[in-house]
């Protein structure tokens, strides 16, 4: 709190057991003279969306940031304005916040508080939020919030544990009065492990007891307490406890005592420690609530919540609370109407969603499912909205399973528009796994609609050109033009979206790029009028027309525009498409610590949402930059066993192949080479890039008869660079490369070193490092084996500057490769690599000074490495060093 009060603001974690002391811990915060804001997460799901930031946003003074959101306004632009507010009020001298019970939290409200937390550093603003370890397991929205947060310079996590023997002593002591004799203390200690709650519990009920006259258990010594109260207390206390309120009002509804007697009731409790003082009359610890509710038997609930769900059903205002009511509706079944449930908790989900709470109307899609009170034509439409926002909080594989329901419903009723609009739930979402049976749905829905003009047939058509995009199919072409001519006819800017999308897939090819980027072109102009979505697929589409073009710095100049959309639309799979090609390019530009971290954080992503489409490119990054680098570390843990099928176990088993090689494993990336499918099957899309990986591959097992189709599928696309044309994962930068690697296998060494000359200069030119230092390499090999006059010399000068480039880069595969042509060439010498590195420079004529420019390193540090050089092969003068590298840097004779 004293930093923040400096400017410097902070979270702090507050983790334990119930009853070690969170909340306690906690509400200290407001002895320290600063104001304090609470918000407390709760149990029962009738909560609204955000509900500890709706209190502490209440308290404030600052309600109603929470209301419905318009279908431009994505969640990140929400979790600004909150977090800005909450910032604000922090000045100018200094706010806490106390999340409490964080456990129970929604996950909009954890993603918020991450959200808040990557602000907090230059602020006056401490957060303290209180979560039971006992409760994390299973919660997966909270731990992936905690392990965010606790990548936070600005957090701190306290973790409280029991007290010891001698604590407990103290503590028996406070409560009663007198010093409880050691054996008592340490049968306490031994109960309790030591938990403060717990011993308080247990010592209210000592009374100078002996070991054997404890309670078995903390809750059998909670009951006692409750057994004490009189039984229109307890009647009043259980009720709260089960219907998780303490609201007077609320249970006099639900009891026979009527107001007066519920508050006299009220105030007992609170007299004896059950609950706090009026007005609030929260129990004092969740344990107690627990404790209170245990006995009550079956109907008797049912009955409680059915009475409270009428009760506020029909108070004023109920709509807005439709979440509290579909709460209290479902748990009552089946003691109320099932159609009644089914409609609250469909508005209830209706506002999650509006509220951009996807995860959470999700749940509320499935509870207003499960009430069972829908028709067979309703219950098609809860699938299809709980699967729109599943897609929405990129839980692909539970969106998987709702539209195969939805489907199967609408096929029952033969409702074809309802089919479609389950097909398009997975527009713009790539998965293989749904990819056949949304290809079979998409054909029966355009199948039963009518042959007329509509957004829905435009759209379906759209979809079904995504669908085929892995098989080739020959009506795809023509399938995305009708597409595109109908959205335009129509004029419907959804149904243009997607026709621009599927027309962007088949022009996927190489010699498609300038199409491409004229399809991006028109996709900004609707992202312009406030569509981020539209303005997220533009940004990639431009990156990857950029990459295939060579234009690497323009498609780079391009990241920060797809990092802001995915920003603002705040969604897991948008920030997956940020994240992956960020770490593309770190890749192509040689950042190859950078690409991990990227790398990795793209795999999570994709793990987390059980997403085939996005795990498949993530782990064949990871293998690609393993393979560079020869990092082990960089591959995926278990790459036997991803359990991927089709074009997915395809890819990854040539990422595989390619990576065995560069580790050292030539047998098992020969048996895996030998198993890949032919390239005739290989989608246009991704040719290219297939193209070039099978030529290293190829030359690596001297397969003449597949370089020769490589190079003779390649040469038309021999001015474009190395990549996917329909989503980058890697770039192997010129396709100049490949081109001369395959033309060497093949035996025609002029045509390869020819295309290689051009790819060192294209590479370097694009800003590509990593690729030119392999093509140094490829078109030294080259030379190494024409053995033309100078070709030797040339050979072991590029070797050379390819070692050097690679180890500088961290290469080491390509380190390895060039050190041993050199070898082979007979090449060697005493100096280190960075003093080659230092030769080479000079023979180019360089002053000491431009020397150290050029490497980066101080004049003198120069002028001592010519002098190390000089004195090493026993030479005189620079011009001597300049004659060595020309002699391809052979050692000296002595």
């Amino acid at each position: 709190m004293d930093s923040a009060r400096s400017g410097s603001g902070r979270l702090v974690l507050i983790a334990g057991e119930p009853g070690a002391g969170k909340t306690r811990l906690a509400g200290l915060t407001a002895t320290a003279g600063v104001p304090v804001a609470h918000g407390r997460a709760i149990e029962p799901a009738g909560s609204p969306p955000y509900w500890p930031f709706r209190q502490i946003l209440q308290a404030l003074g600052r309600p109603g940031m929470f209301g419905a959101a318009s279908a431009a306004e994505e969640r990140f632009r929400r979790f600004e304005a909150v977090s800005a507010a909450l910032i604000d009020a922090a000045e100018p001298a200094g706010l806490v916040l106390v999340l409490d019970d964080l456990h129970w939290a929604d996950p909009g409200s954890l993603q918020l508080l991450v959200h808040l937390a990557r602000s907090l550093a230059a602020s006056r603003l401490a957060v303290v939020a209180a979560y039971r370890t006992t409760e994390t397991a299973g919660r997966e929205p909270l731990r992936a919030a905690l392990a965010e947060l606790s990548r936070e310079p600005a957090t701190t996590r306290i973790v409280l544990t029991g007290l010891s023997e001698a604590e407990v002593g103290e503590q028996l002591c406070d409560i009663a009065g007198w010093a409880v004799p050691e054996p008592v203390a340490a049968a306490v200690r031994r109960r309790t492990g030591g938990n403060p709650f717990f011993v308080g519990e247990l010592g209210r009920v000592l009374a100078g007891a002996r070991e054997g006259d404890l309670p078995e258990g903390v809750r059998d010594a909670v009951r006692a307490r409750l057994g004490r109260l009189t039984p229109p207390c307890r009647s009043v206390v259980a009720a709260a406890a089960v219907l998780g309120t303490t609201e007077p009002l609320d249970l006099a509804a639900v009891l026979e005592l009527g107001p007066a007697g519920v508050l006299g009731a009220l105030d007992e409790a609170a007299a004896a420690g059950i609950v706090a003082p009026a007005p609030g009359y929260d129990f004092t610890h969740d344990i107690i609530r627990e404790s209170a509710g245990l006995d009550v038997a079956t109907a008797e609930r049912l009955r409680l919540h059915a009475r409270l769900g009428g009760f506020l059903a029909a108070r004023p205002g109920a709509r807005e609370r439709a979440a509290l009511v579909a709460y209290h509706l479902i748990e009552a079944a089946p003691l109320v109407d099932a159609p009644a449930a089914t409609r609250w908790a469909a508005d209830a989900a209706e506002q999650a969603a509006a509220q951009l709470a996807w995860e959470e109307a999700a749940l509320w899609y499935e509870r207003a499912l499960r009430a069972g009170g829908a028709g067979e034509s309703e219950r098609t439409d809860l699938l299809i909205e709980r699967a729109r926002a599943q897609i929405k909080a990129y839980d692909v594989d539970g969106a998987r399973v709702s539209l195969t329901g939805a489907a199967d419903s609408a096929r029952r009723r033969a409702d074809y528009p309802a089919l479609g609009r389950a097909v398009l739930v997975m527009e713009g979402v790539t998965d293989f796994i749904w990819e056949r049976a949304g290809r079979a749905l998409c054909e029966e829905a355009l199948a039963g609609l009518p042959d007329e003009d509509s957004p829905l047939r435009a759209r379906l058509l759209a979809q079904l050109v995504a669908a085929d995009v892995w098989t080739e199919s020959p009506a795809s072409d023509q399938r995305s033009r009708a597409a595109l001519a109908m959205a335009e006819r129509l004029g419907d800017k959804r149904a243009l979206i997607e026709a621009l999308r599927a027309r962007q897939l088949v022009r996927g090819v190489p010699d498609g790029a300038r199409d491409r980027l004229e399809l991006a072109g028109r996709l900004t102009e609707i992202g312009r009028a406030g569509d981020d979505d539209a303005a997220l697929w533009a940004g990639l589409w431009r990156f990857d027309a950029h990459v295939q073009l060579g234009e690497i710095d323009r498609a780079e100049a391009g990241l920060p525009a797809v990092a802001e959309a995915a920003r603002r639309l705040r969604t897991p799979l948008a920030r997956w498409h940020a994240v992956r090609v960020r770490a593309t390019m770190d890749h192509a530009r040689g950042r190859f610590a950078d690409a991990l971290t990227h790398g990795r954080q793209a795999e999570a992503l994709a793990r987390q949402a059980a997403h085939d489409g996005a795990l498949t490119p993530s782990v064949g990054f990871l293998l690609g930059l393993a393979a560079i680098t020869g990092d082990a570390a960089a591959v995926p843990e278990e790459p036997g066993s991803t359990g991927f099928a089709g074009v997915a176990a395809e890819f990854l088993r040539a990422m595989f192949a390619t990576w065995k090689l560069a580790h050292g494993d030539r047998d098992g990336a020969e048996r895996l080479y030998r198993t890949l499918p032919p390239l005739a099957s290989v989608p246009r899309f991704v040719l290219i890039s297939a193209l070039g990986g099978t030529a290293e591959l190829a030359a690596a097992f001297d397969d003449r008869e597949m370089a020769a189709e490589v190079h003779r599928r390649l040469l038309p696309w021999a001015d474009y660079f190395v990549c996917g044309g329909a989503g980058v994962v890697l770039t192997g930068g010129s396709a100049r490369m490949p081109l001369g690697i395959a033309a060497a296998t093949c035996g025609r060494l002029d045509d390869a070193a020819g295309h290689l000359r051009e790819a060192v200069r294209r590479n370097e030119a694009a800003g590509l490092p990593p690729m030119a230092a392999a093509a140094r390499y490829h078109l030294a090999r080259t030379l190494a084996r024409r053995r033309r006059p100078g070709d030797r010399e040339e050979a072991a000068a590029l070797a050379v500057a390819a070692g050097a480039e690679a180890e500088a880069l961290g290469m080491r595969p390509l380190a390895r490769d060039a050190a041993a042509l050199l070898a082979g060439l007979g090449v060697a010498g005493p100096l280190t690599r960075r003093e080659r590195e230092i030769a080479g420079l000079a023979a180019r004529g360089l002053t000491n000074r431009q020397i150290a420019a050029a490497a980066h390193i101080s004049e003198r540090t120069a002028e001592s490495h010519i002098q190390h050089i000089l004195t090493k092969l026993g030479f005189a003068s620079r011009r001597q060093i300049a004659g060595w590298v020309a002699s391809g840097m052979r050692t000296p004779s002595p």
